[in-house]
């Protein structure tokens, strides 16, 4: 009697071990087949106007970055995890060279620490062998977001300096015409306060 019960245990372990090796292979091949999806990003990647595309031409890291980035509009998710150590070295070199003099401020200096820490993230993902494929589209999201973010604070720049040629120009004018007293016009805004 006590072979039968220990067979009986026996066979019971082995069936137990062939259910959890047979699970095990299901959950491998549902995560290889989940690395082949394409992912789509949400919003499309901010492009520069014109004056910006002109002001960062002298800044080869940028265009580095943009030609990598912006093939992570539309990727599989094993290629977004494989690249992804290359493109948080691109946006650490981008972060660490702002060759162009007007966009070494604070501003930007921030959206690209933002962007860096977006590309840490997705690299460190590839090293993590159950990652879904939602968190991996979330992370390409922020990494796209954050690129758009510096794309368009550096479109606004320009915006802003023309905004301000304009309104010089026009107070330019405003004080060279003959009929206003520049003299009278600054007394009368001293004695407004």
């Amino acid at each position: 009697m006590p072979k039968i019960i220990i067979g009986y245990f026996m066979l019971i372990l082995v069936l137990i071990s062939c259910n959890n090796k047979e699970k095990s292979e299901q959950d491998e091949t549902s995560i290889k087949e989940e690395r082949f999806i394409t992912i789509k990003s949400d919003k499309p990647i901010i492009a520069l106007n014109a004056k910006a595309k002109e002001l960062v031409t002298t800044w080869p890291e940028y265009q580095n970055f943009e030609d990598l980035i912006t093939q992570y509009q539309e990727i599989t998710v094993s290629e977004a995890l494989l690249n992804s150590v290359e493109l948080s070295v691109l946006a650490q070199q981008l972060k660490d060279s702002i060759r162009v003099e007007k966009l070494n401020i604070p501003e930007v200096k921030i959206r690209l620490n933002v962007l860096y820490s977006e590309t840490l993230r997705l690299a460190d993902m590839s090293s993590i062998p159950t990652i879904t494929e939602e968190s991996v589209k979330q992370e390409n999201n922020n990494m796209i977001n954050a690129f758009s973010a510096l794309n368009l604070k550096i479109n606004n720049m320009n915006l802003q300096d023309a905004l301000n040629s304009e309104i010089s120009k026009f107070v330019d004018e405003v004080l060279e015409s003959p009929s206003i007293d520049s003299s009278d016009t600054i007394v009368k805004v001293d004695s407004i306060d």
